[in-house]
């Protein structure tokens, strides 16, 4: 019994050692920071009110708060009596001596110059602008003081709530929103500008549609948006009297076509927001368009232009300036960029047209461009109305399928073709007679190659006869077009036949000599191959 009372007290003992050792965790609570007269970064002469919680009282001339500024901080080595007050938030703030407070590094104590009690919570001390405090000069929102008594519980340091140092003058950005390309282009291919725009160089434009297609119906004007805005607000005035600039860079070759704003981009940056509308012509100038006041944009400037149009295949780097003649902190004699943005774009050929000419009675043809848009609807969509309702049906014959014959003949929904694609010809049957041999024009809009470039595009065959598309705007042999199989050992040519679209009766079948026949744009094409494979087409 006595050996068990003897455990008992030895095992009181240790717990009541443990509970006596047990850490008090800090109390000091709720630290927050005020930077005045402006948190603008390298301040050197900031004031900081820096208010929190205790949890046990403080004794005048016995007790000490210390507060640690954070890294960047410019701190003095030593304070004169006033450049600290402390007290109750809510009552009068007393001075502390200069020789009660001790400078380490960036942690700055002083002894309490008067009692403070918890009911006098919340207490804030105030380092003033004669403190010279100097504010961090990186810009952020991540700056917490650290502060505790050295009175338990309270002698733990505690974080702040994170304060914001602002940067000493606005900055600002150019953001680009872009919209949709033209259908079939993939999205991705775009940034900056479009790539193609209507090349109405030698196109021989005789139809009804040009003023259409010329005010921007067929894709002459491509949108863009540009946005210049202030992108974080800083302590001192913003920039008067900013110029906007732009260049358009030849990559590798770094020739400069210069762009002129017209009238000239003169801003005085002083309030919300205006648009403008900014437009490219031709291949030269930017406007800026209309008239108005020059003084009314800071936050937001927004441009709202059409893209540029570049004059040959390539990549080009498209750069927008913002500079101020003179920026406070900088050189006062010299202009400075406030901010810049270039983006690349990859120019890999214009947007084509090409006419197609439809004859009475049977047509075999082919798209000689890869189409933006292949629905049938669509492609037929340049055709006078009344010449397209002398079109009575469109065949293709595919091979690989089941049932091979496709067929769309209006205005039934149920057709088995409905889209027309480079590579493949089509039988279309045109009304018989038309007046005086006449014939249909067909504009089909769309790239001389796939974009963006991957490489040679690839038509597969098969085994046996196939209606092949001549993709192509010129002329040119059929030993040159179907390169890959000519003259393969072993394996026989292909046997190409063409078809004689005349007038009225003037249609046949025509034999295609692969070295002296030349396969004719527009124009399709029955092909046998010795077996499957594909055409790639150089």
């Amino acid at each position: 019994m006595r050996k068990i009372i003897s455990i008992l007290f030895a095992l009181s003992l240790v717990l009541g050692l443990s509970v006596i050792a047990t850490p008090v965790s800090a109390a000091v609570t709720t630290p927050t920071v005020v930077v005045f007269d402006t948190a603008c970064a390298c301040d050197p002469a900031a004031g900081y009110n820096i208010t929190f919680n205790i949890s046990a009282s403080l004794t005048e001339g016995v007790h000490s708060v210390c507060i640690e500024f954070p890294a960047g901080t410019t701190v003095p080595a030593s304070f004169a009596t006033g450049d600290i007050k402390v007290g109750p938030l809510a009552g009068p703030m007393v001075s502390v001596f200069a020789g009660e407070i001790t400078v380490t590094g960036l942690k700055v104590c002083f002894l309490v110059p008067a009692h403070l009690t918890t009911a006098d919570n919340p207490i804030r001390v105030t380092f003033g602008t004669a403190a010279d405090i100097g504010n961090p000069c990186t810009p952020g929102t991540t700056y917490k003081v650290k502060v505790n008594t050295t009175r338990d519980p309270d002698k733990t340091p505690v974080e702040s709530a994170a304060y914001t140092i602002m940067p000493a003058y606005s900055t600002y950005k150019f953001v680009f929103d872009f919209g949709l390309t033209y259908p079939g282009i993939a999205k991705d291919f775009i940034p900056p500008f479009k790539a193609c725009g209507q090349n109405d160089t030698g196109q021989d434009f005789d139809t009804t549609y040009d003023a259409a297609l010329m005010d921007g119906a067929g894709g002459w004007w491509e949108y863009f948006t540009l946005n210049f805005t202030r992108d974080v607000a800083g302590c001192a005035q913003p920039c008067e009297n900013v110029t906007l600039w732009a260049e358009v860079i030849a990559i590798p070759e770094d020739e400069v076509l210069s762009i002129d704003f017209t009238p000239e981009g003169i801003y005085e940056l002083t309030s919300d927001n205006v648009t403008l509308e900014v437009g490219v012509e031709g291949d030269e100038d930017l406007h800026l368009w209309p008239d108005l006041p020059l003084d009314v944009v800071d936050a937001g400037l927004v441009f709202i232009p059409v893209g540029i149009h570049f004059s040959s295949p390539g990549t080009y780097k498209f750069c927008i300036y913002a500079e101020c003649p003179a920026v406070s902190g900088c050189d006062p004699e010299d202009s400075a960029i406030i901010t810049s943005r270039c983006l690349e774009a990859k120019v890999h050929q214009w947007k084509d047209a090409a006419k197609i000419t439809l004859r009475e009675k049977w047509n075999l043809i082919s798209l000689p461009l890869v189409p933006f848009d292949t629905s049938i609807d669509s492609l037929l969509g340049s055709i006078d109305p009344a010449a397209k309702a002398d079109i009575l049906s469109i065949w293709h014959y595919n091979p690989a399928l089941a049932s091979p014959w496709l067929t769309w003949t209006p205005p039934t929904n149920g057709d088995t073709l409905k889209n027309l694609v480079d590579g493949e010809a089509y039988w279309v049957r045109v009304d018989y007679p038309l007046t005086n041999c006449g014939n249909i024009t067909w504009w089909v809009w769309g790239t001389e190659k796939p974009m963006p470039e991957s490489g040679p595009a690839e038509y597969p065959v098969a085994n046996g006869w196939n209606m092949v598309g001549f993709t192509s705007l010129s002329d040119y042999a059929a030993s040159t077009y179907l390169w890959n199989w000519y003259n393969v050992i072993g394996q026989p040519n292909p046997v190409v036949y063409g078809w004689t679209q005349g007038c009225w009766t003037d249609q046949g079948w025509d034999l295609i000599d692969p070295l002296t026949t030349a396969l004719v744009s527009t124009q399709g094409y029955w092909m046998a191959f010795p077996h499957a494979g594909a055409i790639y087409v150089p």
